[in-house]
């Protein structure tokens, strides 16, 4: 079906338009695009809303170039649909991922190894595995596709880290073309993801196709409200006159999702909750349900992405978006059948506190990164000359989250350029007895000197010798590899059955790590400068959507000028939105900050004696969880959260104070234990003592200021 000579490509495509999509035409900008990757040979951005044909102008030149095309997509679920669908049509498709069984991965192998795949999915976290990359290396890859290329942006909301390795892996594996795919992008992203330098070399004037942000169908309601009565007061009469056809709600937290939930069933509407809280099956149970039905599901924002549905009649926000870039991402999954569909968002002044915290919740103070630095730089390499770390024992030992350890692990890696990821391993093996009880004495007759280790190792339970290969490696110096091939060797030939756990991630040095304090403290201040301006951006985002609600014109008009589409509103008005309706702005007065409460600095001074990061005082008071806080039992404290409405730069500087009077030196670090809660865990009555044991390592004796140096405080604040 593949050609070569590009004056019949076009000619191919619409034959295979019809052929195997059954279609007569192309839909919006579909031929624009499919022209610039199979005549221009040149890579191009495409921007359409949800639902509007993202898919086909990746799927179709796949059938119509000679190689592989690979799509890098961040959802399994969505990988396998479209696998699903595209097989259906009799496609050479396969993905990449962790759901394949041993025989499934390698039959794609041999697929690929055939040249007989034509489109290959897999999550950006695959580009980091080493195998992968050498068996990329042999394919002629045709196109890369990256869809939700909007998360290639620092500046983003939805920034990921691990897509800023997608444009260094096109060059690697000298990719032909690649197409990047949003729903959206407001032009300083779009102006990332086209950049030569960290971006796709993406021509802007020539290579970006939209479709425009407006959909005319979607009347975009707001109404604000008063506390969490007013919202139910407001959802379930609105719900209730949808018709046919399914809602989603969406909230912002698993408790409140649950509570919507449980307050819609009161009154007689049928709905379920669904968020990452949920186990993996009874979440697929639930979005089975609504997709096949008329139901009511509230959501956080874990759902929608790749959902089949056309008859979304009603999309609800809870409470206020976060970003401009979620509401538009989330409004445009309702009408995608062209049918009129309603879009209502009901903020409250009290929601901006609860979402400031979320925005806050990622930077780490700059003694955390200092001290997780000191780590990284002073680990012993193994035998490949590769360190490991567990990421979950990081972010608890230095109070940074497990999305933000992935963030300074890639600044490591694209812009130090000190590290290269590798293939993560699982540390801990649990080896029990095959069904054929004798062959285990295999292993324990092997006197092998590996074998011996091995066991030396393990811890024997009732059924499970469980076995943590680093202190094998660590006890008797043998290689990573060698240990594992072992154990696989075992179990392939039925002596015994195993399960894994403990993801270690691997990181290869690509020259000599910094080991004197001026290097890595130098490294430690431009990361949290980051960091901090990253945090100021999302709150910045925040207060606009803020601002959004209350202008003084058509609701839908501004949001297509936010993502630089200024035109596809006719005249300006949608006719259809609050404002439209009414001609005047709503009034929607978020509460100031409050004044600091000396009494509640005081309370959350007595209660914790962490002196050495002032920013983990400010995140206690404020309420925003830590790895250390949740560690320390402090969550379920009553000083947590108790200066929620208060200024959060101000309660930085204010604790700040309090650190330097005491040499940033801690304190006994629980002076009052929780109160008690049944099945929660903490540091208890005893608590760490001076120095705080159960405190980050990254408590140090030297002032390193928890605000950025030099850094202003936003606008917004």
């Amino acid at each position: 079906m593949a050609t070569k000579d590009p004056s019949a490509l076009m000619e191919l495509a619409t034959v295979v338009l019809q052929d195997v999509w059954g279609y007569d035409a192309f839909r919006g900008v579909q031929k624009e695009v499919v022209h610039r990757l199979l005549v221009d040979g040149e890579n191009a951005l495409c921007l359409m809303p949800t639902g509007g044909g993202k898919s086909l102008c990746y799927q179709l030149p796949a059938l119509c170039l000679p190689g592989l095309t690979v799509v890098v997509s961040p959802l399994i679920a969505l990988m396998k649909d479209q696998v699903d669908a595209l097989r259906k049509r009799n496609v050479a498709a396969a993905s990449m991922d962790s759901s394949l069984t041993p025989d499934e991965m390698k039959a794609v192998r041999s697929q690929l190894k055939d040249k007989t795949l034509k489109l290959l999915y897999v999550a950006p976290e695959r580009l980091a595995n080493e195998m992968f990359i050498s068996l990329m290396m042999k394919q002629e890859v045709s196109l890369l596709a990256v869809d939700e290329s909007h998360c290639v942006s620092e500046w983003g909301p939805s920034f990921r880290p691990e897509y800023l390795k997608v444009a260094r892996f096109a060059k690697e594996v000298e990719a032909q073309r690649v197409l990047c795919l949003t729903a959206t992008a407001t032009p300083s992203v779009v102006k990332d993801i086209c950049g030569a330098e960290n971006g796709f070399d993406i021509d802007v004037d020539k290579g970006v196709f939209t479709t425009g942000n407006y959909r005319p169908n979607l009347s975009l309601l707001i109404k604000p409200t008063f506390n969490l009565a007013s919202k139910i007061a407001l959802l379930v009469p609105f719900l209730k006159s949808r018709g046919a056809g399914g809602a989603i709600v969406y909230a912002t937290t698993h408790s409140d999702a649950e509570k919507v939930v449980a307050s819609l069933k009161e009154k007689g509407l049928e709905s379920k909750f669904y968020h990452a809280g949920v186990p993996a099956e009874d979440r697929k149970a639930t979005q089975d349900w609504f997709t096949a039905g008329q139901g009511i599901v509230v959501a956080t924002i874990a759902f929608g992405m790749g959902i089949d549905k056309s008859d979304i009649r009603q999309v609800v926000h809870f409470m206020i978006p976060k970003t401009l870039e979620n509401y538009s991402q989330e409004v445009g999954r309702a009408g995608r059948d062209g049918l009129p569909a309603t879009c209502l968002m009901m903020p409250c002044a009290t929601d901006l506190p609860i979402l400031e915290s979320f925005a806050r919740g990622n930077t780490p103070s700059r003694n955390s990164i200092r001290a997780w630095l000191g780590q990284v730089f002073a680990a012993k390499p193994a035998a490949d000359s590769a360190i490991d770390f567990s990421l979950y024992a990081q972010s608890t030992e230095f109070d940074i989250t497990r999305n933000t350890l992935g963030l300074l692990y890639a600044n490591l890696e694209l812009q130090c350029e000190l590290l290269r990821a590798g293939t993560p391993f699982y540390s801990t093996y649990a080896i029990k007895p095959s069904s054929e009880p004798t062959r285990f004495h295999d292993i324990l007759d092997d006197n092998s000197p590996l074998a011996q280790a091995i066991r030396k190792h393990w811890k024997k339970g009732s059924t499970w010798c469980t076995l943590d290969i680093v202190s094998v490696i660590e006890g008797d110096g043998f290689d990573r590899t060698e240990i594992v091939r072992q154990i696989n060797r075992w179990e392939s030939s039925g002596c015994c059955e195993t399960k894994v756990s403990n993801v270690r991630n691997r990181y290869l040095p690509l020259k000599k790590l910094p080991t004197t304090a001026a290097e890595i403290d130098k490294i430690a201040d431009d990361m949290f400068q980051q960091m901090h301006e990253r945090e100021e951006a999302d709150v910045k985002r925040l207060f606009g959507t803020a601002a959004f609600v209350k202008r003084d014109g058509c609701f839908a008009h501004g949001l297509a000028c936010y993502f630089g589409d200024e035109t596809s509103v006719p005249n300006g008005e949608c006719g259809s939105c609050s404002w439209c309706q009414t001609r005047k702005p709503i009034s929607f007065d978020p509460k100031p900050h409050a004044a600091l409460d000396e009494g509640k600095i005081k309370a959350v001074l007595a209660v914790c004696g962490v002196r050495d990061d002032a920013r983990f005082l400010a995140r206690l008071a404020f309420g925003i969880s830590s790895p250390r806080i949740t560690k320390l039992g402090l969550s379920r404290h009553p000083v947590f959260k108790s200066c929620e409405t208060a200024d959060f730069s101000a309660l930085v500087a204010r604790f700040e104070e309090e650190c330097e009077k005491v040499g940033w030196q801690n304190g006994p670090v629980l002076s009052a234990a929780p109160p008690a809660k049944k099945g929660a865990f903490g540091a208890g009555k005893g608590g760490a003592g001076k120095g705080g044991s159960a405190s980050a390592s990254a408590a140090g004796t030297k002032r390193s200021s928890s605000t950025a140096s030099g850094a202003k405080r936003g606008k917004y604040d």
